[in-house]
């Protein structure tokens, strides 16, 4: 219990402190968005890059983790599916529920708690690492679940965003940074000192920028109108997921670091890029900004069962 209140307590001391700063005013949406962007395109790659680049090893579990998750959260997508259908959601709502349910906030919460958990382990660098492998092809099946799912929903079909949803991915700097980290891992030669000074220095933003700009962004959302859909969607991500993702990595004998990373980030909760994404493309923003507040209120015990018994 002590480690998981030394890990989580900062996490969400962060969350609530940028919640507050956002609700008084002293931090302006127009700054949150801008150092979301900071954060986006700067900080959290320059975190990637430094941490693939100095990687001692490709930790040998990496493509088991990523393929339990990846099975995880297929599951649960079929969950999802049924469940909006015991709920009779009309169809055009359909689409932001998935996303809600399984699309976590790895990037702005995942790394922040896994870095925060193994701060003082002698294998914290290896581990973080391990947890970005994992992460940088999520990033690609994220994206096109949720341009599947939320075409599909607006539509009926899917059609006319194969372009669209490609651009999407090729051009996210957490997918490319990932793609330059892993270049420069495999090169016979290192970064220069200074060079990796300075994407040290540079990336001490995005832990505790991220968790501000999270505890923001649920200020200036909306949180009304889907209370009993947005709670069902908060249950299939937070607890159920990360049940799922349990009983899979019993089959595969896990140790306890790729267990740690594999249950943290199915814990994540809902993305708020899944609020910009329903927004952009017809969704619905009251479900999908409902379910990132609850979802990052109730992950919280999920989150200490997994940092108390792993």
């Amino acid at each position: 219990m002590g480690q998981a209140l030394n890990t989580l307590f900062p996490v969400f001391a962060i969350i609530a402190l940028g919640y507050l700063l956002a609700r008084k005013g002293f931090l302006s949406t127009s700054f949150l968005s801008e150092l979301n962007r900071l954060l986006f395109w700067v900080a959290l790659p320059c975190l990637i890059l430094d941490t693939l680049a100095r990687a001692p090893s490709f930790p040998e579990e990496t493509l088991r983790v990523f393929l339990i998750f990846t099975l995880s959260t297929t599951i649960l997508v079929v969950l999802a599916i049924l469940t909006a259908r015991v709920l009779k959601l009309p169809h055009d709502r359909k689409g932001t529920f998935l996303q809600a349910a399984f699309r976590g906030n790895l990037a702005f919460t995942g790394i922040p708690i896994l870095l925060y958990a193994t701060r003082n382990e002698p294998g914290a660098e290896e581990i973080l690492s391990q947890a970005i492998f994992v992460f940088a092809p999520t990033m690609i099946v994220y994206n096109a679940m949720s341009v599947f799912f939320l075409e599909a929903s607006r539509t009926g079909q899917v059609r006319g965003n194969h372009l669209s949803m490609l651009k999407k991915v090729s051009t996210n700097p957490l997918i490319l940074s990932a793609v330059g980290g892993v270049i420069l891992y495999l090169l016979p030669v290192s970064l220069p000192t200074p060079v990796i000074d300075s994407l040290q220095l540079v990336s001490k933003l995005a832990a505790p920028g991220a968790l501000l700009c999270v505890g923001g962004s649920m200020a200036a959302v909306s949180f009304h109108g889907r209370y009993r859909s947005a709670l069902f969607a908060t249950a299939l991500k937070v607890a159920v997921l990360p049940a799922i993702s349990l009983l899979l990595s019993l089959l595969f004998n896990l140790s306890p670091s790729s267990l740690l990373i594999l249950l943290v980030l199915s814990s994540c909760p809902t993305a708020v890029a899944s609020y910009v994404m329903a927004k952009e493309m017809g969704g619905d923003e009251a479900l999908a900004s409902s379910a990132i507040v609850l979802s990052t209120l109730l992950c919280v015990p999920s989150l200490t069962l997994i940092l108390t018994f792993v």
